[in-house]
């Protein structure tokens, strides 16, 4: 019977399948701990694996200190053993363990209010690159591919030239797990690109094969994924608003959109989500529109209505 250190290659050539990459490397930090522990306790198969065996790894981390002689927070508890519980649960179904972890209840999370940018500051931030300088349209167009397409972090990196469809006004984008979906351009996002691709991204040194959408100058290759990020934070800052992400950038998206009228499901296709709970997750109803919806459109509540 193997470990579960044997097995951990398979289980993340798996999640690759419909993972990203930078998803899969960051639950391999927890997922690492993990089978330290099992080491320590001396369990060297995965079939030795029971519901105790968590129940001891979750009383770890109730007790365990982090690395700043802190408590550890629930969210880093629930990630810890989330990720076991998945690799048990994809051992269950491969024949490596005869039990089933799927009725092991995980510690539960209220997951944070998320404060995205006002459509004010997104403005703000799309106005400070330097759009004449080569590297300035650059970095204009991939804020505005996670603002006006709404893409994530890795959809946006991975973009390569031959994504683009200048005549079709359209950019093809691979999403999770591995799911293509056509994103409209506006003839304004269609002009740019063009004087990107015909001006700004030559003079970045792109060498002569490669496919990738946007340069680092330094190396003549893909933009890095972490690069995308630190420029989002710097040009955020830079602009006196509080740090940024690309993810906030893509709630915006969403948030805005449907502040302007956008139905749910509507959105829910413009993101790439395969589950409508992922667009609820972006898209809250403000008290104040919560009493305007009400007003406007209850029996009970609209102006007319007779006390």
């Amino acid at each position: 019977m193997p470990s579960p250190r044997e097995l951990l290659e398979a289980f993340n050539a798996e999640r690759s399948s419909y993972w990203a990459a930078s998803t899969v490397r960051g639950d391999l930090f927890y997922f690492e701990r993990f089978l330290k522990f099992l080491e320590r306790e001396g369990v060297d198969h995965v079939g030795s694996i029971t519901f105790e065996t968590l129940d001891a790894y979750k009383h770890r981390l109730d007790t365990v200190l982090g690395c700043r002689g802190k408590p550890l927070s629930p969210r880093y508890k629930q990630k810890s053993l989330a990720i076991p519980r998945q690799f048990l649960l994809w051992a269950y179904r491969r024949g490596h363990t005869l039990v089933d972890f799927a009725p092991y209840a995980l510690p539960r999370v209220t997951s944070p209010t998320i404060q995205a940018p006002t459509v004010a500051q997104m403005r703000k931030l799309l106005a400070a690159p330097d759009a004449s300088i080569p590297s300035g349209l650059r970095d204009l167009l991939i804020l505005e591919c996670f603002y006006t397409l709404g893409l994530r972090r890795h959809e946006c990196y991975q973009l390569d030239v031959g994504d683009l469809s200048l005549r079709q006004q359209t950019l093809r984008v691979l999403g999770k797990p591995l799911r293509e979906r056509l994103m409209p351009l506006s003839a304004r996002l269609c002009r740019l690109l063009e004087e990107y691709l015909q001006v700004a991204r030559p003079r970045l040194r792109a060498y002569p094969d490669e496919q990738a959408l946007w340069i680092a100058p330094s190396t003549g290759q893909r933009l890095g994924d972490v690069s995308i990020r630190h420029m989002v934070a710097r040009t955020s800052v830079r602009v006196g608003l509080p740090k940024l992400y690309p993810h906030l950038l893509r709630h915006a998206c969403a948030t805005h959109m449907f502040e302007a009228g956008a139905d749910i499901t509507q959105i829910q296709a413009f993101l790439g989500h395969s589950r409508i709970s992922s667009t609820e997750r972006y898209v809250r109803v403000s008290p104040d529109e919560m009493a305007s919806l009400l007003k406007r459109c209850h029996p009970r509540t609209a102006r007319d209505e007779a006390p």
